[in-house]
């Protein structure tokens, strides 16, 4: 479980604090809807698809690390890829949805997640692909009632 809390948020907390510093409204804007989208997919499938090799009596508070802290910290890091370094957005999702799938393939692995109900990587790959498109679709949303300006 200390893993979890290590990996899950300490470490991308450390990295967005950092990124806070730099780019504080960036940060404000797009961090809440990161922890949004890993709540509302880490609830559905904790629920029925998957779990933690170490659990609580609810299953999706063994996720609670990771989705206050590595998920929307990928979904901070996606966005700016996005607009500060101007990735192409079709290579942005395929980038970000396979490191993230594969971080989650050697989870299953090393036994640390356990699918049930025939929930494979693939279905993986599209969870985390959603949460991407749910990320990129309030960015589009923000950008275009100018919250924070294009470059």
């Amino acid at each position: 479980m200390l893993q979890y809390l290590i990996v899950g948020f300490i470490l991308p907390c450390i990295l967005v604090f950092y990124l806070y510093l730099k780019i504080p409204k960036f940060i404000i804007i797009f961090y809440p809807i990161g922890i949004t989208a890993a709540l509302l997919i880490n609830d559905w499938g904790f629920n029925y698809f998957w779990k933690l090799k170490h659990t609580f009596n609810e299953l999706s508070l063994s996720a609670l690390p990771f989705n206050l802290g590595l998920f929307p910290t990928l979904g901070c890091l996606f966005i700016g890829s996005i607009h500060y370094h101007k990735l192409n957005m079709l290579a942005a999702f395929l980038i970000f949805t396979g490191f993230t799938t594969l971080i989650e393939f050697f989870g299953v692995l090393a036994g640390e997640v356990i699918y049930r109900n025939g929930w494979n990587i693939l279905w993986t790959a599209l969870s985390y692909f959603t949460a991407y498109i749910i990320a990129y679709i309030y960015y589009k949303l923000v950008i275009r009632y100018k919250i924070l300006q294009s470059n």
